[in-house]
Protein backbone atom coordinates (compact mmCIF):
# COMPACT_ATOMS: atom_id res chain seq x y z
CA UNK A 1 0.00 0.00 0.00
CA UNK A 2 0.95 3.70 -0.98
CA UNK A 3 1.59 6.05 2.32
CA UNK A 4 2.01 9.28 3.13
CA UNK A 5 3.17 11.53 5.22
CA UNK A 6 4.25 15.22 6.36
CA UNK A 7 7.10 16.12 9.03
CA UNK A 8 6.29 19.58 9.83
CA UNK A 9 9.95 21.65 9.28
CA UNK A 10 9.98 21.72 13.20
CA UNK A 11 9.87 18.01 13.25
CA UNK A 12 7.87 18.15 16.26
CA UNK A 13 4.99 16.45 14.80
CA UNK A 14 4.72 13.50 11.83
CA UNK A 15 1.01 13.51 10.14
CA UNK A 16 -0.14 10.59 8.04
CA UNK A 17 -1.77 12.06 5.59
CA UNK A 18 -2.33 9.09 3.10
CA UNK A 19 -6.19 9.58 3.40
CA UNK A 20 -6.75 13.34 2.21
CA UNK A 21 -4.04 12.92 -0.76
CA UNK A 22 -6.16 12.71 -3.98
CA UNK A 23 -5.51 9.83 -6.71
CA UNK A 24 -3.12 10.69 -9.27
CA UNK A 25 -0.10 11.63 -7.21
CA UNK A 26 2.94 11.73 -9.12
CA UNK A 27 6.31 10.66 -8.39
CA UNK A 28 9.04 11.04 -11.41
CA UNK A 29 12.72 11.12 -12.53
CA UNK A 30 14.87 11.76 -15.36
CA UNK A 31 18.52 10.36 -15.63
CA UNK A 32 20.21 13.45 -16.53
CA UNK A 33 18.43 14.75 -13.06
CA UNK A 34 19.67 14.44 -9.75
CA UNK A 35 16.36 14.67 -7.45
CA UNK A 36 13.07 13.10 -7.54
CA UNK A 37 9.98 14.95 -8.01
CA UNK A 38 6.62 14.37 -6.02
CA UNK A 39 3.82 16.32 -7.30
CA UNK A 40 0.65 15.86 -5.20
CA UNK A 41 -2.94 17.55 -4.61
CA UNK A 42 -4.92 16.94 -0.95
CA UNK A 43 -8.98 17.45 -0.69
CA UNK A 44 -10.04 20.25 1.73
CA UNK A 45 -10.98 18.84 4.90
CA UNK A 46 -11.53 19.68 8.59
CA UNK A 47 -8.65 17.35 9.79
CA UNK A 48 -5.43 18.42 8.06
CA UNK A 49 -4.76 21.34 5.93
CA UNK A 50 -1.45 22.41 7.06
CA UNK A 51 0.94 21.95 4.82
CA UNK A 52 4.06 24.45 4.16
CA UNK A 53 6.82 25.47 2.26
CA UNK A 54 9.93 23.32 3.77
CA UNK A 55 8.05 20.86 5.34
CA UNK A 56 9.02 17.12 4.66
CA UNK A 57 7.20 14.84 2.59
CA UNK A 58 7.61 10.85 3.21
CA UNK A 59 6.09 7.97 0.11
CA UNK A 60 6.15 4.48 1.60
CA UNK A 61 5.72 1.62 -0.48
CA UNK A 62 4.36 -1.21 1.75
CA UNK A 63 6.21 0.56 5.11
CA UNK A 64 9.24 0.75 3.29
CA UNK A 65 10.40 4.27 2.18
CA UNK A 66 10.56 5.38 -1.47
CA UNK A 67 10.87 8.83 -1.42
CA UNK A 68 12.21 11.56 1.23
CA UNK A 69 11.82 15.12 -0.04
CA UNK A 70 10.90 18.87 0.82
CA UNK A 71 8.38 21.05 -0.17
CA UNK A 72 9.44 23.42 -2.64
CA UNK A 73 5.90 25.29 -4.04
CA UNK A 74 2.65 25.28 -2.96
CA UNK A 75 -0.47 26.24 -4.99
CA UNK A 76 -2.70 27.20 -1.66
CA UNK A 77 -5.65 27.79 -3.48
CA UNK A 78 -5.56 24.54 -5.57
CA UNK A 79 -3.95 22.45 -2.58
CA UNK A 80 -1.31 21.53 -5.21
CA UNK A 81 2.35 20.95 -3.66
CA UNK A 82 5.31 19.86 -5.34
CA UNK A 83 8.34 17.94 -2.99
CA UNK A 84 11.64 17.38 -4.25
CA UNK A 85 14.18 15.31 -2.69
CA UNK A 86 17.37 16.15 -0.89
CA UNK A 87 20.14 16.06 -4.05
CA UNK A 88 18.12 19.02 -5.08
CA UNK A 89 20.17 21.17 -2.80
CA UNK A 90 22.92 20.50 -5.00
CA UNK A 91 21.81 22.63 -7.50
CA UNK A 92 21.36 25.40 -5.42
CA UNK A 93 24.07 25.85 -3.61
CA UNK A 94 27.25 27.79 -5.09
CA UNK A 95 31.31 27.64 -3.57
CA UNK A 96 34.85 28.20 -4.04
CA UNK A 97 36.78 25.18 -4.23
CA UNK A 98 40.61 24.28 -5.67
CA UNK A 99 41.49 21.05 -6.34
CA UNK A 100 44.90 19.93 -7.91
CA UNK A 101 45.11 16.30 -9.13
CA UNK A 102 42.61 15.09 -6.74
CA UNK A 103 40.68 11.84 -7.78
CA UNK A 104 37.33 12.63 -8.29
CA UNK A 105 35.68 10.38 -6.09
CA UNK A 106 37.50 12.37 -2.95
CA UNK A 107 36.03 15.63 -4.75
CA UNK A 108 32.42 14.21 -4.66
CA UNK A 109 32.67 13.28 -0.86
CA UNK A 110 33.87 16.86 -0.34
CA UNK A 111 31.22 17.99 -2.01
CA UNK A 112 28.78 15.60 -0.02
CA UNK A 113 30.69 16.77 3.32
CA UNK A 114 30.01 21.07 2.27
CA UNK A 115 26.05 20.26 1.74
CA UNK A 116 26.37 18.12 5.44
CA UNK A 117 24.83 15.00 4.10
CA UNK A 118 25.98 11.47 4.89
CA UNK A 119 27.87 9.50 1.90
CA UNK A 120 26.51 6.24 0.85
CA UNK A 121 28.76 4.42 -1.74
CA UNK A 122 30.89 6.54 -3.60
CA UNK A 123 33.20 4.59 -5.78
CA UNK A 124 36.58 5.09 -6.76
CA UNK A 125 37.53 6.55 -10.74
CA UNK A 126 40.69 6.86 -12.42
CA UNK A 127 39.61 10.90 -13.83
CA UNK A 128 41.58 13.39 -11.97
CA UNK A 129 39.85 17.14 -11.02
CA UNK A 130 42.56 19.54 -11.63
CA UNK A 131 40.50 22.82 -11.66
CA UNK A 132 39.43 26.06 -9.57
CA UNK A 133 35.98 26.56 -9.43
CA UNK A 134 34.13 29.66 -8.39
CA UNK A 135 30.33 30.27 -7.70
CA UNK A 136 29.69 27.35 -9.34
CA UNK A 137 26.97 25.06 -7.59
CA UNK A 138 27.72 21.53 -5.97
CA UNK A 139 25.25 20.20 -9.16
CA UNK A 140 26.97 21.65 -11.42
CA UNK A 141 30.56 20.37 -10.42
CA UNK A 142 29.20 16.85 -10.05
CA UNK A 143 27.58 17.14 -13.54
CA UNK A 144 31.14 18.42 -14.56
CA UNK A 145 32.99 15.41 -13.26
CA UNK A 146 30.49 13.00 -14.66
CA UNK A 147 31.07 14.38 -18.39
CA UNK A 148 35.23 13.93 -17.74
CA UNK A 149 34.80 10.37 -16.74
CA UNK A 150 32.29 9.30 -19.84
CA UNK A 151 34.63 11.34 -21.75
CA UNK A 152 38.39 10.13 -19.97
CA UNK A 153 37.40 6.98 -18.75
CA UNK A 154 34.30 5.79 -20.68
CA UNK A 155 32.23 5.13 -18.31
CA UNK A 156 28.78 6.88 -17.18
CA UNK A 157 28.58 7.26 -13.71
CA UNK A 158 25.24 8.30 -11.53
CA UNK A 159 24.91 10.90 -8.63
CA UNK A 160 21.57 10.70 -6.28
CA UNK A 161 20.53 10.43 -3.01
CA UNK A 162 18.56 7.24 -1.36
CA UNK A 163 17.61 5.68 1.92
CA UNK A 164 19.22 8.92 3.53
CA UNK A 165 22.65 9.06 2.00
CA UNK A 166 24.64 10.00 -1.19
CA UNK A 167 25.85 7.71 -3.70
CA UNK A 168 27.97 8.00 -6.46
CA UNK A 169 28.40 4.92 -9.09
CA UNK A 170 29.38 3.45 -11.84
CA UNK A 171 26.16 3.03 -14.01
CA UNK A 172 24.64 -0.18 -13.92
CA UNK A 173 24.59 -0.11 -17.87
CA UNK A 174 28.49 -0.16 -17.79
CA UNK A 175 28.74 -3.09 -14.81
CA UNK A 176 26.43 -4.97 -17.37
CA UNK A 177 28.70 -4.13 -20.32
CA UNK A 178 31.75 -5.66 -18.25
CA UNK A 179 29.52 -8.74 -17.25
CA UNK A 180 28.76 -7.32 -13.61
CA UNK A 181 25.21 -6.69 -13.24
CA UNK A 182 22.12 -8.64 -14.43
CA UNK A 183 19.44 -7.00 -16.22
CA UNK A 184 16.08 -7.74 -14.50
CA UNK A 185 13.36 -9.95 -16.67
CA UNK A 186 10.36 -9.09 -14.26
CA UNK A 187 8.91 -6.60 -12.27
CA UNK A 188 6.39 -8.14 -9.83
CA UNK A 189 2.73 -6.90 -9.60
CA UNK A 190 0.50 -8.28 -7.05
CA UNK A 191 -3.47 -8.52 -7.63
CA UNK A 192 -6.10 -10.19 -4.94
CA UNK A 193 -3.05 -11.58 -3.77
CA UNK A 194 -1.84 -12.88 -6.96
CA UNK A 195 1.52 -12.41 -8.02
CA UNK A 196 2.99 -12.17 -11.45
CA UNK A 197 5.03 -10.52 -14.13
CA UNK A 198 3.80 -6.64 -14.25
CA UNK A 199 6.33 -6.82 -17.94
CA UNK A 200 3.81 -9.09 -19.67
CA UNK A 201 0.91 -6.40 -18.97
CA UNK A 202 1.90 -3.51 -21.22
CA UNK A 203 0.01 -0.86 -23.29
CA UNK A 204 1.40 -0.68 -26.99
CA UNK A 205 4.81 0.40 -26.78
CA UNK A 206 6.36 3.99 -28.63
CA UNK A 207 9.51 3.43 -30.45
CA UNK A 208 11.72 5.77 -32.02
CA UNK A 209 15.11 5.22 -34.09
CA UNK A 210 17.65 7.91 -34.17
CA UNK A 211 21.46 8.49 -35.76
CA UNK A 212 21.08 12.20 -33.66
CA UNK A 213 23.80 11.27 -31.59
CA UNK A 214 26.12 8.87 -33.48
CA UNK A 215 29.85 9.30 -34.22
CA UNK A 216 31.16 6.78 -36.72
CA UNK A 217 35.19 8.05 -36.33
CA UNK A 218 37.09 8.82 -33.06
CA UNK A 219 40.08 11.02 -32.97
CA UNK A 220 41.63 11.35 -29.80
CA UNK A 221 44.70 14.07 -28.81
CA UNK A 222 46.90 15.09 -26.46
CA UNK A 223 47.61 18.16 -25.50
CA UNK A 224 50.88 19.80 -24.33
CA UNK A 225 50.83 23.37 -24.06
CA UNK A 226 49.02 24.81 -27.01
CA UNK A 227 49.97 21.56 -29.57
CA UNK A 228 47.48 19.04 -30.43
CA UNK A 229 49.07 15.24 -30.21
CA UNK A 230 46.95 12.68 -31.91
CA UNK A 231 47.02 9.46 -30.35
CA UNK A 232 44.41 7.35 -31.90
CA UNK A 233 41.25 6.74 -33.73
CA UNK A 234 39.30 4.63 -35.06
CA UNK A 235 36.34 4.66 -37.85
CA UNK A 236 33.47 2.33 -38.87
CA UNK A 237 33.39 2.17 -43.15
CA UNK A 238 30.49 0.67 -43.07
CA UNK A 239 28.33 3.34 -41.32
CA UNK A 240 30.33 6.25 -42.57
CA UNK A 241 29.39 4.80 -46.33
CA UNK A 242 25.76 4.14 -44.90
CA UNK A 243 25.15 7.39 -43.07
CA UNK A 244 28.01 9.60 -43.67
CA UNK A 245 30.95 10.98 -41.63
CA UNK A 246 30.33 12.00 -37.75
CA UNK A 247 33.29 12.27 -36.66
CA UNK A 248 34.06 13.12 -32.65
CA UNK A 249 37.65 15.03 -31.35
CA UNK A 250 39.00 13.60 -27.88
CA UNK A 251 41.62 15.16 -26.31
CA UNK A 252 43.66 15.24 -22.99
CA UNK A 253 46.09 16.33 -21.05
CA UNK A 254 48.79 13.80 -19.15
CA UNK A 255 47.36 14.22 -15.98
CA UNK A 256 43.87 13.47 -16.66
CA UNK A 257 43.90 10.20 -15.96
CA UNK A 258 45.81 8.64 -12.95
CA UNK A 259 46.35 5.46 -14.69
CA UNK A 260 45.29 3.91 -18.19
CA UNK A 261 44.81 5.50 -21.35
CA UNK A 262 41.70 6.72 -23.85
CA UNK A 263 40.63 4.00 -26.28
CA UNK A 264 39.38 5.32 -29.57
CA UNK A 265 38.20 1.64 -29.96
CA UNK A 266 35.91 1.92 -26.80
CA UNK A 267 34.82 5.44 -27.37
CA UNK A 268 33.72 4.30 -31.17
CA UNK A 269 31.91 0.92 -29.59
CA UNK A 270 29.69 3.29 -27.58
CA UNK A 271 29.48 6.11 -29.64
CA UNK A 272 28.74 4.36 -33.26
CA UNK A 273 25.10 3.21 -32.57
CA UNK A 274 21.41 3.86 -33.79
CA UNK A 275 20.05 5.25 -30.91
CA UNK A 276 16.51 3.09 -30.30
CA UNK A 277 14.37 4.33 -27.49
CA UNK A 278 10.78 3.38 -26.24
CA UNK A 279 8.36 4.06 -23.84
CA UNK A 280 6.45 1.39 -22.27
CA UNK A 281 3.37 2.01 -19.88
CA UNK A 282 2.82 -0.41 -17.22
CA UNK A 283 -0.55 -0.31 -15.41
CA UNK A 284 0.10 -3.01 -12.72
CA UNK A 285 3.10 -2.40 -11.19
CA UNK A 286 3.83 -3.23 -7.40
CA UNK A 287 7.57 -2.74 -7.70
CA UNK A 288 9.30 0.64 -7.48
CA UNK A 289 12.48 0.70 -9.14
CA UNK A 290 15.08 3.50 -9.95
CA UNK A 291 16.45 5.26 -13.19
CA UNK A 292 19.25 3.39 -14.41
CA UNK A 293 17.75 0.29 -13.81
CA UNK A 294 18.37 -2.44 -16.75
CA UNK A 295 15.47 -4.17 -18.37
CA UNK A 296 15.73 -7.23 -20.20
CA UNK A 297 13.00 -7.16 -22.82
CA UNK A 298 11.34 -9.64 -24.98
CA UNK A 299 8.08 -8.66 -26.69
CA UNK A 300 8.45 -10.04 -30.23
CA UNK A 301 5.12 -8.74 -30.95
CA UNK A 302 6.39 -4.50 -31.12
CA UNK A 303 10.06 -6.42 -32.55
CA UNK A 304 11.40 -5.47 -29.11
CA UNK A 305 14.23 -7.70 -27.96
CA UNK A 306 17.42 -6.97 -25.60
CA UNK A 307 18.62 -4.90 -22.73
CA UNK A 308 17.27 -1.22 -22.08
CA UNK A 309 18.74 1.24 -19.39
CA UNK A 310 15.85 3.61 -17.44
CA UNK A 311 16.18 6.40 -18.73
CA UNK A 312 12.87 7.74 -16.96
CA UNK A 313 10.44 6.95 -15.00
CA UNK A 314 7.10 8.28 -13.63
CA UNK A 315 4.54 6.56 -11.47
CA UNK A 316 1.01 7.59 -10.44
CA UNK A 317 -0.41 6.47 -7.55
CA UNK A 318 -4.29 5.36 -7.50
CA UNK A 319 -6.23 5.08 -4.45
CA UNK A 320 -3.02 4.46 -2.70
CA UNK A 321 -3.21 0.66 -3.51
CA UNK A 322 -0.61 -1.69 -3.92
CA UNK A 323 -0.31 -1.30 -7.51
CA UNK A 324 0.49 1.99 -9.71
CA UNK A 325 0.30 2.84 -13.46
CA UNK A 326 3.90 3.42 -14.45
CA UNK A 327 5.14 5.19 -17.41
CA UNK A 328 9.16 3.98 -18.44
CA UNK A 329 10.86 5.77 -20.63
CA UNK A 330 14.32 3.32 -22.20
CA UNK A 331 17.33 3.27 -24.41
CA UNK A 332 18.74 -0.29 -25.51
CA UNK A 333 22.30 -0.91 -24.14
Amino acid sequence: MISFYCIKNNKERTVDITNIVKDGAKLKKNISEFAWVLEFNITRNNVFNDIEIGDIIVLKLNNKEIFSGVIITGDITNLSFKAVDYAWYFSKNEEIYQFEDVESSIVVRKLIETFGGMAGNIEKTDTMVDKFYFGKTLGAIIKEIITNIKKLENQEFRFFYKETKFHFEKSKKNKYLRNQYTPLKSLRAILNDYSFNALNYIKEPKRKLSIEGMHNAIKVYKTSGKEYIQVNGAKDKNNVDKYGLMQKLISFKDNDLNKGTISADNILSQENKVKETISIEIPTLSEFIYDGELLNLNYEKYEIKGVYEVRGITYIFINHKDIFLATIELERV
